[in-house]
């Protein structure tokens, strides 16, 4: 049933996707069963679906096609914009995992974040539960994505604060603060990678701190790598991510802050949740797994899957997480040192442990080297696809003088230890990954410097060539000179007559 509570919008149609995924799916399908739930702002069906099934749910949109939509699914539907939401105090639990950006309509007052806010909290019950995610303007996604809009054009966009809403917190810490200003105490709080309406990772600000930070910063980089496969970016976000995560920045570079609060008296029902939660970012809801990485009584941080994913064997992600650093990392950082042993010691090392995982997806802990992810598909060849990474990255390495892919493969081939032929790799066997404008800046600018080396090593042949030119003519006018002349000719004959004379002497005295 629609209820259109003023401030609809006929005929209009949000740009953007909602939000969803298989982790902000798993957060609400930890609703108690039978509670009665507001959902605002757009979400996945596929997410809305699987709540209504276990709670009762009414979904607040400004959009009026999409309240049709949302009705013909059998759903109960408030249509308008959220300064007109009646009822205050109805819900025992209020999702906004789109954030409060898309909940205020052109028919109706513009309220800021903070009033949002108040607006969200007024809807829930004493004791009510409120999922809130906050878009963070400093994040990754806004630093690489070259589609991010500096004010936004878009037909949602009649009122493009971003930055610029003095009232939305820019750090967890500041949102934290916001909320129990609020009256709203926070039960769990985690930044959310690499995308704000569909992460792939969910990480609390102490597990980032306290945790295994270097493997962190490898799942970090990989739900970034995931999250901008073959897409442009300004920059490879992977990097940027795991700097950031190892650096001890990642909760304030994060896409988002993902928030579960509660207004008082606490509810005897309160979500635990795990510190870190990791999933797919592109899969649909019901096709990506789910994982938990959580500390266990002995300090050892293990992963458990929640939720499996079809056609994929996730047993062997259960158990301790693997520590160290990524390969890949320790590889390029010594390339970059020219540490020639290095290099070697981790290619020989990694090829003989794990010679079909990639270097992202080995971690090195000592002399141990451990597969990160062992339910990705083994690489036909993983060197080159390191190669690919020194090339394409604008690596400096220790081998200048390969150019080329299947050069650089050979060479790290030999430096691993292999023998035989490099083998050949179709092009459409590459992994996909983040199409980083940075990376091909780099590219350009070595082939200018080499283009400027070769220019420079050519004008030096030529003026070695034009100064053995002008050698050879001197020589040859010499030459045409005394070649001419009577004493030329005379000295020529008598120097025959001598040398004659000469062999006829050697002959009489034999």
């Amino acid at each position: 049933m629609i209820r259109l509570i003023g401030g609809e919008m006929p005929g209009f149609a949000e740009d953007r996707p909602p939000a969803g995924g298989a982790l902000l799916g798993y957060l609400t399908g930890r609703m108690p069963a039978g509670v009665s739930v507001l959902v605002a702002g757009p979400h996945e069906p596929a997410l809305v679906d699987e709540l209504a099934v276990r709670t009762s749910v009414t979904c607040l949109v400004r959009s009026e096609p999409a309240a049709i939509e949302l009705d013909g699914r059998g759903l109960d539907v408030l249509c308008g914009t959220l300064a007109k939401l009646p009822e205050p105090g109805r819900w025992d639990v209020v999702v906004a995992l789109d954030g409060l950006g898309r909940l205020c309509s052109a028919e109706g007052p513009q309220l800021d974040w903070a009033e949002s806010l108040q607006a969200v909290k007024r809807a829930l019950r004493p004791g009510g539960t409120l999922l809130l995610a906050v878009e963070n303007e400093l994040g990754v996604h806004r630093l690489v994505d070259p589609a991010t809009a500096t004010s936004a054009q878009t037909d949602d966009a009649w009122r493009p604060l971003g930055e610029f809403d003095d009232t939305k917190p820019g750090t967890p810490a500041r949102l934290a603060a916001r909320l129990a200003a609020e009256g709203l105490a926070v039960d769990w709080l985690a930044a959310g990678w690499a995308e704000p309406g569909r992460p792939a990772l969910l990480a609390t600000p102490s597990a980032l701190r306290d945790g295994p930070v270097d493997a962190l910063a490898a799942l970090t980089a990989r739900a970034a790598g995931t999250g901008y496969a073959n897409r442009s970016v300004l920059s490879d976000p992977r990097r940027l991510a795991a700097a950031a995560v190892r650096g001890g920045l990642g909760p304030e570079l994060a896409a988002s802050w993902l928030v579960v609060a509660h207004l008082a008296p606490r509810p005897s029902a309160v979500l635990s949740l795990p510190p870190v939660l990791l999933g797919d970012g592109p899969a649909l809801l019901g096709d990506g797994p789910v994982l938990e990485v959580s500390p266990g009584p002995d300090g050892v941080w293990t992963r458990r899957v929640l939720r499996e994913a079809a056609g994929r064997d996730l047993s062997a992600l259960d158990g301790p997480l693997p520590r160290g650093r990524l390969v890949e990392e320790l590889l390029i950082g010594a390339c970059l040192r020219h540490d020639l042993p290095a290099v070697r010691r981790l290619l020989t090392g990694w090829i003989a442990a794990q010679p079909w995982a990639t270097a992202d997806n080995v971690v090195v802990s000592g002399d141990t080297f451990t597969v990160l992810d062992a339910s990705v598909p083994a690489s036909a060849d993983a060197l080159r696809e390191l190669a690919r990474t020194l090339l394409t990255g604008g690596y400096a390495h220790p081998w200048p003088a390969a150019t080329d892919l299947r050069a650089l493969t050979a060479i790290l081939h030999g430096a691993a230890g292999l023998t035989g032929d490099v083998p050949a790799v179709p092009a459409r066997d590459d992994p996909p990954r983040p199409d980083s404008r940075r990376e091909h800046e780099e590219q350009l600018r070595a082939l200018d410097r080499r283009l400027a080396d070769a220019a420079s090593r050519a004008q030096w042949y030529e003026r070695e060539l034009a100064k053995r030119e002008e050698e050879l003519r001197k020589a040859r006018v010499q030459i045409s000179a005394f070649s001419g002349n009577f004493v030329y000719r005379f000295a020529k004959l008598g120097y025959g007559v001598a040398r004659k004379a000469r062999n006829r002497l050697r002959k009489g005295n034999r």
